[in-house]
């Protein structure tokens, strides 16, 4: 994978100098940007430039850049969609070298548009001009009080470490909303358009470096550059700092031969949930969830190994608390008998000391009782966290001296604990300036998003976390060396390519008349499978070119004819395949498919007739190390059967990886031709495994004309 190339984006994001170019009394969008640029609290020095010059907004302006007589450390352009690139020539003549493009105007509205807009990006490229934009609403950066941005202003409430990526200026603009409302704050908002220049994953690089930012939100339409995107992806789990993704608009399904299943189940968003999960990052379908998400990892960094503590004052919240965990894959391990005798000399005899914990009516005559719990329940060995549950008002006139009392006692509990701590609110309620002074004032580690989406957010974290203690897996192997590629390839051509990679195939005859078939069948001894081969047949099965369990000499003679005589006029036809019959075993699909986006993505599941019904499967994209696998198999909803379930003998799972990390080999060393590689079924026994049948798509050579 070549290297992404770095760029500082400090002086853009940071730019002790701004020009607003276009800046004129008739535009609405002009007054905004303006207002915004000259918040309380801006340090930038701001140039307006306007082509008739004069005074604008109550300040003096100057007809060009140049005229400005220094170079800017950031260009804003609000000037209409034709006027674009001559703004921006003017600004890179003036030794400028950053732009924020806030016209809309281009790719989005067609041909014509998209073809200025690459017009525009070759000057830029040219230029040594970095470009947010265009058709953005710009960017928000709230600790350092700079807003180049389009829309009237608002404020999370409160600085934080979350940073905020966004395709869309209109989403970008709601999760300010959504941080407002559960009092999370944030460090930056950048809306990126039509990524003329800069993309989502150019200012994602360069976040991860600013020490401030500890989680990255991004909300994306699209990728427009997939390595790009997984090496960002991996420098953020090696910096330890989750990327908090949603992503919509799943694309066509990248379904490159219709001839294999691997294809059909390897689709944009299936692929990009693989992507996730191998590269660790965290993935959601909600844009509250972003936020909730990012904010909640942020805090608790990565988990220790265990389990999560719950605790309430209600039996009912304690039974909601454990099935939303078991929804969010939260383990519940039970209290260690040090800490169950603990907790029962603090509690009513009438307590069960469990996880979830009821500390009962009690802590509502003794609110101690929530700070003394709490300690010892953040002291169990076999948690990695603890929460909560309570509830933060609005106001102190909502509110009682008993209620806050308790509030102070969870803030003491939580500090200094040795496992993040965090209080919870059971319903969603918005965080009011005046709740926050209070929850500052107790240090009050606030989950304010609710129960379910809070305990959601928990289990990411637990996810994340388990990813970063794994991370060393995420290093890429070798790619393999290049193989020559055949014009096609027919079941025998294909099982000759895998064994000879150190694959294990059934070892099968390839009769090319009927005498032939009929003593590779005596030699097996047993009930043998008559097949055609072709490399023109990839169904077998659903033309009748397939007899199982032939036994006999006038059997097979039989099976011969009958199989043949299936055979499309058409097709080249290179014999009759003969392969002893295999008895019951684990079946399994293995193949590879190439996915429009992500490119080479190994699929593994229940095979055999399973594989349509079920498609239960796991994606990895090439290349995989074994410990990759491992976690694929472990992953399926198959994989009791895979450990040996009702007295069946386990498969040796570290075996099977290695042998499908060599098929994935083998589909790389293919190289770009390949289409699809399938081995379906793999059959899979104890310490053994054996295709049985494999099917290899191949198209034109890269840049051949159709």
């Amino acid at each position: 994978m070549a290297a992404t190339s770095h760029r500082d984006l400090s002086a853009l994001l940071a730019p002790r100098s701004i020009a607003l170019i276009g800046a004129t009394d008739k535009s609405r969008w002009s007054q905004i940007a303006f207002n915004n640029l000259t918040l309380p609290g801006t340090s930038a020095q701001l140039h307006l430039v306007s082509r008739r010059g004069g005074v604008v907004h109550g300040l003096p302006s100057v007809p060009s850049c140049k005229a400005i007589g220094k170079a800017v450390d950031l260009g804003v352009v609000i000037v209409p969609t034709d006027a674009v690139g001559p703004a921006l020539e003017d600004l890179a003549a003036s030794g400028a070298r950053n732009a924020v493009v806030l016209t809309s105007g281009f790719a989005e509205v067609g041909d014509a548009g998209r073809r200025e807009q690459d017009r525009i990006a070759g000057f830029a490229r040219e230029a040594g001009l970095s470009v947010l934009g265009p058709n953005s609403l710009g960017f928000v950066n709230f600790l350092d009080g700079v807003s180049p941005w389009l829309a009237p202003p608002r404020h999370p409430g409160r600085t934080g470490a979350i940073a905020v990526i966004s395709h869309s200026g209109q989403v970008a603009y709601q999760l300010i909303n959504a941080a407002r409302l559960q009092g999370v704050g944030l460090s930056h908002l950048v809306s990126t358009g039509n990524e003329l220049d800069l993309d989502i994953t150019a200012f994602t690089d360069h976040l991860l470096a600013d020490e401030r930012v500890k989680a990255i939100v991004l909300y994306l339409e699209t990728v427009r550059h997939p390595a790009r995107f997984i090496e960002v992806a991996r420098r953020a789990l090696a910096a330890g700092k989750p990327l908090v993704v949603q992503k919509v608009g799943a694309s066509e399904v990248a379904a490159r031969s219709a001839q294999a299943h691997t294809g059909a189940l390897v689709g944009d968003d299936r692929a990009f949930d693989a992507i996730c999960e191998q590269y660790g990052v965290v993935r959601v379908h909600a844009l509250e969830d972003l936020v909730t998400t990012a904010d909640l990892i942020a805090r608790t960094g990565v988990l220790r190994a265990g389990g999560i503590g719950l605790m309430s004052n209600s039996g009912g919240v304690c039974s909601i608390s454990a099935d939303a965990a078991s929804q969010a894959e939260l383990p519940l391990p039970q209290i260690s008998p040090a800490t169950a005798q603990a907790l029962r000399d603090l509690l009513p005899d009438y307590a069960t000391c469990q996880n979830p914990l009821d500390i009962t009516g009690a802590a509502a005559a003794d609110r101690s009782i929530y700070e003394r719990t709490l300690r010892v329940m953040a002291a169990e060995p076999g948690f990695s966290a603890v929460v909560c549950f309570g509830d933060l008002p609005a106001s102190r006139a909502e509110s009682d001296a008993s209620l806050l009392a308790g509030l102070m006692h969870m803030g003491r509990a939580a500090q200094g604990a040795p496992i993040p701590v965090f209080v919870m609110n059971c319903i969603q309620r918005e965080v009011t300036p005046e709740g926050r002074e209070i929850a500052d004032e107790y240090q009050l580690p606030l989950v304010a998003a609710g129960l379910d989406r809070g305990l959601a957010a928990l289990g990411r974290a637990y996810w994340w976390s388990q990813r970063q203690r794994r991370s060393e897996a995420t290093r890429e192997s070798a790619v393999p060396v290049a193989l020559p590629v055949a014009p096609a390839y027919s079941e025998h051509a294909a099982m000759q390519l895998l064994r000879s990679h150190g694959i294990p195939v059934v070892p099968a005859v390839l009769a090319r008349s009927v005498e032939e078939a009929v003593a590779a069948a005596g030699r097996i001894g047993g009930p043998v499978a008559v097949k055609i081969c072709s490399p023109d047949i990839a169904h077998k099965t659903e033309i009748g070119g397939v007899g199982l369990n032939v036994s006999g000499a006038e059997a097979v003679r039989d099976a011969w004819s009958r199989v043949l005589s299936r055979v499309p006029a058409d097709a080249r036809i290179e014999g009759v395949l003969v392969a002893p019959m295999r008895g019951r075993a684990i079946e399994l699909l293995v193949g590879v498919s190439r996915d429009a986006t992500w490119g080479p993505m190994l699929v593994v599941g229940l095979g055999g007739i399973w594989v349509e019904t079920l498609k239960d499967v796991a994606l990895r994209r090439l290349p995989v190390q074994p410990a990759d696998v491992v976690e694929m198999l472990a992953s399926l909803k198959a994989a009791a059967l895979l450990r040996g379930s009702r007295g069946e003998k386990p498969v040796d799972l570290p075996a099977l990886a290695r042998t499908i990390v060599r098929i994935g080999d083998v589909a790389l060393a293919l190289g770009p031709r390949l289409e699809a590689l399938e081995i379906n079924p793999l059959r899979v026994e104890g310490d053994s495994a054996e295709a049985l049948d494999a099917l290899i798509v191949v198209g034109e050579q890269p840049g051949a004309a159709r």
